[in-house]
C-alpha cells in the first residue's frame, strides 16, 4: 500500500491542484468569463496529458479504441463546443475512476502480501548459536520456534507444547494446540512455551509459500469472460464512437441545431464509457480469491471461480479424505459371562506388540477406557490370519473367523474374534473412521447448490457402502484402481445431462480423477504434494466444511459480477435515453453518471464472494 501511495502522490497532487483550479475557474467565471476559459484550459491540461498519451500510443503501437481514447474524444468534443469546464471536470473525474481502481486492486492482493511478509526468512537451527537462512534449512533439520515468534518452515513437532494462531493460513481465530505429532507450517504464531520441530518441507515448497506463489500466478490465469470483456472493449469502444457520429450527424442533416446535437453526442460518448465493467470484473475475481485465501482456502485464479460457481455435483475419496487413516473400534460384542470390558482387555493383550492399524485402534480404545493392559509372552503372529500369546488368564487368541471363532456364530460385520483358552469370548468391530464434520459438510453442500454427491474409493464394498450410508451420500463405487476411478467420474457426468463435478481426493491414486473432474480438491495436512499441486482448490487444513465454503463465495462471487454488470449497462441506457430526449441534460451530469456508475460497481466487486454474518453462521 505504501508503494501505491508513493506511485500514486503525483496523479494525487495533480488532481488536487486542478480541483482547484477547477473551483477558481467556476469562481472567476462569474465576473471574467476569459481567465475562467484559461483555468479550466490549464486544469485540463493538467490532468489530461497522460491520458491523451495512452489513447495515442494505444491506437497506433496496440492498435485499440479503448476507454482513454473515449474519454480523450469526448473531451475533445466539450472543448469544441465551447464546454471548456466540462471538459476539465470530465478529465479530473477520469483520473478519480483511475486511482479508485488502482486502490481497489491492491486491496484484493493485500491478503497475499501480508501472508509473505509473515513467514520469517531466519531460522534457529538447534543446538546453532547463529540464526540461518530459512533458504539453506533442509528437510529433517530441527529447528526451534520460542513463544511470541512465527514458525518459518513448514515441519513436525518433536517436543514442547504451545497454543499456535494459524489465522493467517487457516482463517481460523482460535488458537489451536500444538505438541508432540502436530503438524505446523509456516507463518502460523507461537503463542507461549516453545516447540521444537522437524521440517518437512523446503522454505520454497511451504503451504504459506505455495499459497503466495499461486496467488501471483492466478492472476494470468483469465477466464472465459475476463477474455471476453478485453474483445468486447476494443470492439464496443469504436462502435460507440461510429454510433454516436450518426445520432449526431443524421438529425443534423435534416436541420437539427449543429451545436446542440454535438452537446449531445458527446454526453453519450461520455455516459458509454465501458469502464464500470472492464473494470469491475477482473477486481471481483480477485476480491473473491483474497477472500477465500483469508479463509484458509486458495482458489488457483479466477477460471476456478467460474467453475465452482457451476458445480451441481461432487465425489469424494473415502479413506484420509471422508476417514482418518487409523480405524477406531465400533462395536464390542462379548459371549456369555465375560464383559465388554474383559473382551477389550484380553484383545489388547493379544494385540500390544502388533504394528497392524487394527491393533492400534484396539489399544486406543482399551486407553480411553482406561483399562491396564499387562504384556503377555509367547507372541505369535500369522500374517492374515491372527495373533496367539500365553498369559496368567491363559492362552488369547485375536484374530479371523477360522484363526479365533470356529464353531460359532459368524458375524458379517465382525473384523476381530478373541477366545480364551479355545473359547471364543466375543468380537470387536473395527471400521472407518468418519470426520466429525463430513456429515455436516455433505448437508451443506446441498444447501449450495451440489445436487448428488459419490463416494470413489478403493476400499472393499462393504466398508464405502457404511460410510456412504452414515453421510447419506447418493452412491458409492468401491475396488476402484485410479484409472477406474476416471470411469466411475465420466458415468456420474454422463447420467445425467447438464452434471459439473468437483473431486476431493488425497493421494497419488487420486490424481487422475482430481485433474479430470471440473474442479479439483485437495487438503493439506492430508494430501500429497501431487494432488495439491494439480488441484484447483487447496484446503489450508483439515477441514472438510471449507469445501462448501469455497462452493459459495464462489456462487457469491459470479452472482456480484452479474449483478454488476446488468446493473451498469441498465444504468447507461438510461442515462443516454435520457441525454437523447432531454433537450437540457447537462454533460457534467452524463460525467458524474458515468464515474458513480463506475463507483458502485467497483464497492460491489471489492466485496464479491463475501458471506454475509448471518451466513457464516452456517459454517
Amino acid at each position: 500500500m505504501k508503494k501505491l501511495l508513493k506511485n500514486s502522490k503525483a496523479k494525487m497532487i495533480r488532481l488536487l491542484f486542478s480541483a482547484c483550479l477547477i473551483i477558481l475557474g467556476v469562481s472567476i467565471g462569474i465576473f471574467n468569463e476569459q481567465a475562467s476559459i484559461f483555468i479550466f484550459l490549464s486544469a485540463y491540461v493538467l490532468n489530461g496529458y497522460t491520458v491523451i498519451g495512452k489513447a495515442v500510443r494505444d491506437l497506433f503501437k496496440k492498435k485499440e479504441v479503448g476507454e482513454n481514447m473515449l474519454i480523450t474524444v469526448v473531451s475533445f468534443g466539450a472543448l469544441a463546443v465551447g464546454s471548456y469546464f466540462e471538459a476539465a471536470f470530465i478529465m479530473a473525474l477520469y483520473l478519480v475512476g483511475e486511482l479508485i481502481e488502482e486502490f481497489s486492486s491492491e486491496l484484493t492482493k493485500k491478503s497475499v502480501k501480508t501472508l509473505a511478509s509473515l513467514i520469517p526468512s531466519l531460522v534457529r537451527i538447534k543446538g546453532k548459536d547463529e540464526l540461518v537462512r530459512a533458504s539453506e534449512v533442509c528437510e529433517g533439520d530441527i529447528i526451534e520456534v520460542y513463544a511470541g515468534e512465527r514458525i518459518p518452515l513448514d515441519g513436525r513437532v518433536v517436543d514442547g507444547i504451545s497454543d499456535v494462531d494459524t489465522s493467517v493460513v487457516t482463517g481460523e481465530s482460535i488458537p489451536v494446540p500444538a505438541r508432540v505429532g502436530t503438524d505446523v507450517y509456516a507463518s502460523h504464531l507461537c503463542l507461549n512455551g516453545t516447540l521444537t520441530i522437524k521440517v518437512t518441507k523446503r522454505a520454497s515448497d511451504s503451504m504459506a509459500q505455495r499459497i503466495v506463489d499461486i496467488s501471483l500466478k492466478a492472476k494470468t490465469r483469465k477466464t472465459k469472460s475476463e477474455a471476453f470483456l478485453k474483445k468486447f472493449s476494443r470492439i464496443y469502444t469504436p462502435s460507440v464512437i461510429i454510433a454516436t457520429l450518426l445520432i449526431f450527424l443524421v438529425p443534423s442533416f435534416f436541420g437539427a441545431d449543429f451545436a446542440d446535437m454535438a452537446y449531445k453526442a458527446f454526453s453519450i460518448l461520455a455516459i458509454s464509457c465501458p469502464c464500470a465493467v472492464v473494470i469491475s470484473v477482473p477486481v471481483a475475481y480477485a476480491s473473491a480469491i483474497g477472500y477465500a485465501s483469508r479463509k484458509g482456502i486458495l482458489i488457483k485464479g479466477s477460471r476456478v471461480i467460474d467453475s465452482l460457481s457451476t458445480l451441481n455435483t461432487m465425489a469424494f475419496d473415502k479413506t484420509g479424505t471422508l476417514t482418518q487413516t487409523e480405524p477406531r473400534v465400533t462395536k464390542l460384542e462379548a459371549y456369555g459371562k465375560y464383559t465388554k470390558m474383559e473382551l477389550l482387555a484380553f484383545a489388547a493383550m493379544a494385540e500390544k506388540k502388533s504394528k497392524h492399524p487394527i491393533a492400534r485402534a484396539i489399544l486406543k480404545e482399551a486407553k480411553r477406557f482406561k483399562i491396564d493392559v499387562p504384556s503377555g509372552k509367547c507372541y505369535r503372529e500369522e500374517i492374515g490370519c491372527g495373533i496367539e500369546c500365553d498369559t496368567q488368564n491363559g492362552k488369547i487368541k485375536t484374530g479371523s473367523y477360522r484363526y479365533a471363532a470356529e464353531g460359532t456364530p459368524r458375524q458379517s460385520k465382525a473384523t476381530v474374534y478373541v477366545s480364551v483358552n479355545g473359547e471364543c469370548i466375543g468380537y470387536i468391530g473395527v471400521g472407518d473412521n468418519i470426520k466429525a464434520n463430513g456429515k455436516i459438510t455433505f448437508d451443506k453442500l446441498r444447501e449450495n447448490g451440489i445436487k448428488k454427491i459419490y463416494i470413489l474409493s478403493g476400499d472393499k464394498k462393504e466398508k464405502v457402502d457404511i460410510v456412504a450410508s452414515s453421510l447419506y451420500a447418493d452412491g458409492a463405487y468401491s475396488q476402484l484402481l485410479p484409472n477406474q476411478k476416471i470411469d466411475a467420474l465420466v458415468d456420474i457426468i454422463e447420467g445425467t445431462s447438464g452434471t459439473k463435478i468437483g473431486y476431493c481426493g488425497d493421494g497419488i491414486n487420486d490424481l487422475p480423477a482430481i485433474i479430470r473432474a471440473d474442479v479439483g480438491f485437495s487438503i493439506n495436512g492430508v494430501s500429497t504434494d501431487a494432488a495439491i499441486e494439480h488441484s484447483d482448490v487447496i484446503i489450508a487444513d483439515d477441514d472438510l466444511e471449507k469445501i462448501p465454503k469455497a462452493v459459495k463465495i464462489a456462487k457469491n462471487a459470479k452472482a456480484r459480477i452479474t449483478a454488476n454488470v446488468i446493473f451498469a449497462l441498465v444504468a447507461k441506457l438510461t442515462l443516454g435515453a435520457l441525454s437523447i430526449f432531454l433537450p437540457a441534460f447537462p454533460m457534467t451530469l452524463a460525467v458524474i453518471g458515468d464515474v458513480g456508475v463506475m463507483l458502485v460497481t467497483l464497492i460491489s466487486a471489492i466485496n464479491a464472494g463475501k458471506i454475509k454474518k448471518q451466513q457464516m453462521l452456517t459454517f
